[in-house]
């Protein structure tokens, strides 16, 4: 009992790790929007070489290149693992990347439907893999609280209050400055009118006429 520990310890740790290498495939090829992501199980398979197969496609020569390229990016950062073997990048209709127990291939869609690969192994147990998209919760939203609620009203009051100010204050100035305007003019032009028809004309003051012909006579 004491020498299956280890073992069992040796399992958990080749599990985790197997797994921790699915994940970190499955997330590059997620970000670059691989299609029909599937894993082949080949674990119960008898004259199985691999244990597992993760099969995909994209649409174009550029995104399957983005795909593997990716894959191993990612897989070397975080798991500090190159694959043993690789081919296909020449003209990116099939690329492999054999991980030892896991080999990834990432085909071109045409490419796919015509080998179909995963029928082939139809003993697998195959999982399809799908992206998982947060769900995003609802917030809840605050009740207001009292200080809020009267701030509220109070603003209110005063947008209410503030057109019905502006409209008595026009209403009150406009005849004030017409009554006050208007019949100032007409009192100024009044007095003007009076003012120069009550002086005398200049002409018939200054005339001296009748004095000088007295006095020739």
């Amino acid at each position: 009992m004491a020498k299956s520990k280890p073992c069992t310890e040796r399992s958990r740790s080749i599990r985790n790790s197997t797994e921790l290498l699915f994940d970190t495939i499955f997330d590059a090829m997620h970000e670059k929007k691989a299609e029909n992501i599937l894993l082949l199980d080949l674990t119960k398979i008898k004259g199985a070489n691999f244990d597992y197969f993760i099969i995909t496609h994209g649409n174009s020569t550029t995104q399957v290149n983005a795909i593997a390229e990716d894959v191993r990016r990612k897989v070397k950062t975080i798991l500090h693992m190159n694959p043993a073997h690789s081919e296909g990048f020449a003209n990116s209709e099939w690329i492999l990347l054999d991980y030892l127990d896991v080999v990834v291939h990432i085909f071109h869609q045409e490419i796919r439907e015509h080998y179909q690969l995963e029928n082939l192994w139809a003993d697998a147990v195959i999982t399809p893999i799908v992206e998982e998209i947060p769900i995003k919760k609802p917030v809840a939203k605050k009740a207001p609280t009292t200080k809020a609620v009267i701030k509220k009203e109070i603003a209110k009051k005063a947008v209410k209050k503030e057109p019905a100010k502006t409209a008595t204050t026009k209403l009150k100035k406009e005849p004030t400055k017409k009554a006050v305007k208007e019949p100032a003019k007409k009192t100024v032009k009044a007095n003007e009118r009076k003012s120069t028809s009550s002086k005398p004309p200049a002409k018939s003051a200054s005339k001296p006429k009748p004095t000088k012909s007295a006095k020739k006579i």
